[in-house]
């Protein structure tokens, strides 16, 4: 029994000792390698700019929402025309208050000050202003800025 154990504890120290140090918990959504005709990279954008950040939170129920917009729809439910409101519709896919929280507290946790975050009307977005540096460091990215043949620019 003890041969069998010393090998797979020595493969074991091995692997931790070889493991990479960089992992972290990020993980890439989405990259866009490649750039449209009549667009180019010109330039690292200006750290100090303002731009506008989103982040989408997750949205229970949306499986049923066929379900839903037929209640309301065809002619033989019960609730034909019963059309929801704003509210009804936050409170069926809005994010849970714990979902809201963990994206705040995270957004605090990394230096973006409670009274600059706002929630969306549906509940659905949290958002603000940030510099090009803070949704540098936040997302750990590089903004730039395209350039375009006709003259236009798009970040």
């Amino acid at each position: 029994m003890r041969s069998f154990i010393l090998p797979f504890v020595l493969l074991s120290l091995g692997l931790a000792a070889n493991a990479d140090p960089t992992l972290s918990p990020w993980v890439l959504h989405e990259r866009r390698s490649h750039i449209p005709p009549g667009w180019a990279r010109a330039r690292k954008h200006d750290t100090s700019a303002a731009i506008p950040l989103r982040f989408a939170l997750v949205q229970p129920n949306l499986e049923n929402i066929e379900k839903y917009l037929y209640d309301v729809s065809h002619p033989n439910s019960p609730n034909y025309g019963k059309h929801w409101t704003a509210s009804q519709v936050a409170a069926t896919f809005g994010p849970s208050q714990e979902s809201v929280d963990a994206v705040r507290d995270w957004l605090l946790e990394n230096g973006i000050e409670s009274h600059r975050v706002k929630i969306s009307p549906s509940r659905g977005w949290l958002q603000f202003e940030a510099t090009v540096e803070e949704a540098e460091d936040l997302l750990h990215t590089t903004y730039h800025v395209y350039g375009h043949e006709t003259g236009a620019e798009h970040v």
